[in-house]
């Protein structure tokens, strides 16, 4: 059972659904979604953060978006075909809520351009990859840039139960991709898997 806070849950469930779950990803299979775009997405697990000790991070992401090393336990994953990505920091920061990072996002949005709150969410979600029950707090907004409307979800995901802002997700791009977009956040979020 999922537990839940939700505001602006009717355009959440608009916007790809980003925070209600849904069917969790096998690990072992690839699968494809459609795109809005007429094009397919197939997901597969990808492998991030690499350093000399090997890749620290999993989680099943699309097969074809090209992966960049950000920094350290940071990285992204570009579809610059359709300029749409999804981007990990999987060490945020641990030492707050994920209502309160989610809070400090917000805030943190105040004055851009053509900023509109779609709605937040505060959900527990079950991990397919043993990281125990995931504490999720989402934002889902729009934002103008140059000519163009973008449409983002950033999400604060404590692991193991905990209340904590573990891992930032992050995915961006046209509101026409939401669905997509949100589906991929939810498959990131379910599937992540942390080494240590």
């Amino acid at each position: 059972m999922m537990k839940r806070i939700v505001t602006g849950a009717v355009a959440l469930a608009g916007a790809g659904a980003v925070a209600l779950g849904g069917a969790l990803p096998s690990h072992a299979s690839t699968q494809t979604v459609a795109a809005s775009n007429s094009s397919a997405v197939t997901y597969k697990v990808r492998y991030f953060n690499h350093s000399s000790e090997g890749y620290h991070a999993s989680a099943v992401l699309p097969a074809t978006w090209k992966s960049v090393a950000l920094g350290p336990w940071q990285a992204r994953f570009d579809d610059t075909a359709h300029n749409r990505m999804i981007r990990f920091n999987t060490s945020y920061d641990g030492n707050h809520g994920t209502i309160t990072a989610l809070n400090q996002k917000i805030k943190s949005l105040k004055g851009t351009r053509g900023l509109h709150i779609v709605g937040t969410s505060t959900v527990t979600m079950k991990s397919a990859s043993g990281l125990g029950p995931l504490r999720v707090s989402t934002v889902v907004y729009t934002y103008r840039s140059g000519n163009t409307t973008r449409w983002v979800a950033t999400r604060y995901v404590g692991t193991s139960g905990r209340n904590a802002d573990d891992v930032e997700i992050s995915t961006a791009g046209s509101p026409r991709d939401s669905k997509l977009l949100g589906t991929t956040l939810n498959k990131a979020t379910v599937s992540l898997t942390l080494a240590g």
